[in-house]
């Protein structure tokens, strides 16, 4: 009972009105085996910090802080203090996410104790919207599909994402990593892990995920986070470049597949496909995919600063219709 088996990080900033529940959820957690809490505040500015001392002084083996003077950002601020890590696992929880289940942690590090060829466990969560309760996605599951409890392999193809369902994304708040198979010497860019697509694949290639059919976690999307606050645009954006990230850490090994996943996430043309897959050296891949990256942000805010004059419809097949919208630039008022 004297060594630590699992550290819980909770990275936050200005979460002031949520980061109190967020860290009593995991001082409830009832558990054979002792645990910490690192709470990464990167430099809030709202009385954050404040509620997380009176924590660590109330708590001083169990709750350790970890304030910025200056923020740095979650993903440098998560990787400079995953390498202080020496427990067997690690848990992560955002400073407006909280759990809903006081048995999450002792069930998901039995699982993990029995099937060693594992390199994580994740579960299903509930999404609310706090400042929307009326919204139609309140209380519904993250995982919106009944997928039964057991493993996950890396995937061999994500094409048809929604058919095959061949890769699996539960939410951050509801996984806990092996430790062993973070492999921190092997991380070229800290948002490898931090960024729930990249993450995901970073520790699939070390082991597989055991999913647990449960809802133990509750996501809060408050229009305000690192990524709820972002717009469709902003999002997809995102999303593709955690894709051409984590393709580049696995060194191309993969390029085919994540490409597919590429194309989910931001319009890669015909052309563009041909080229990367088979005329394109894989020194150059990643700046190909940065002007692709590009391209798309400086189209999507010319569309969103423009005025649609008239949209032309082409049918193509019985389903399908091609669009093209004549727009205008609108004008700025004076």
């Amino acid at each position: 009972m004297s060594e630590i088996m699992l550290v819980c990080l909770i990275c936050t900033y200005n979460h002031k009105n949520s980061i109190a529940k967020a860290i009593e959820s995991v001082l409830e957690q009832k558990t054979n085996f002792k645990f910490q809490i690192w709470v990464l505040d990167d430099a809030s500015t709202d009385g954050t910090s404040d509620i997380i001392k009176e924590y660590a002084d109330k708590y001083p083996e169990i709750v350790i802080p970890f304030i910025n003077k200056t923020n740095k950002g979650a993903s440098k601020n998560t990787f400079e203090v995953l390498k202080k890590i020496n427990s067997k696992y690690f848990a992560t929880l955002d400073g407006d996410d909280y759990w809903c289940d006081e048995n999450k942690l002792q069930i998901q590090v039995d699982i993990l104790e029995n099937n060693p060829d594992c390199s994580f466990c994740a579960h299903n969560t509930i999404k609310k919207y706090p400042n929307n309760e009326n919204n139609i996605h309140n209380n519904e599951p993250y995982v919106k599909l009944k997928i039964k409890s057991g493993k996950w392999s890396f995937p061999k193809s994500l094409k048809n994402l929604k058919i095959t369902n061949s890769y699996l994304e539960p939410h951050l708040s509801s996984r806990v990593y092996r430790v062993s198979c973070l492999n921190l010497d092997k991380v070229n860019d800290p948002f490898i892990i931090s960024y729930d697509t990249a993450v995901t694949f970073w520790f699939l290639q070390f082991g597989k995920m055991y999913y647990l059919d449960k809802i133990m976690s509750v996501y809060n999307y408050t229009f305000k986070g690192v990524y709820s606050g972002k717009n469709l645009q902003q999002k997809h954006y995102m999303g593709a470049a955690a894709v051409n990230k984590i393709n580049k850490a696995l060194n191309y090994k993969y390029n085919d597949m994540f490409l597919d996943f590429f194309k989910t996430k931001v319009p890669v043309s015909f052309f563009e496909s041909i080229k990367i897959k088979y005329f394109t050296d894989k020194k150059d891949l990643d700046n190909v995919y940065c002007k692709i990256l590009d391209k798309y942000i400086t189209d999507e805010n010319k569309r969103l600063n423009s005025k649609i004059l008239k949209t032309i419809k082409l049918p193509l097949s019985k389903r399908k219709t091609l669009c093209i919208d004549i727009r205008r630039e609108k004008k700025e008022a004076v």
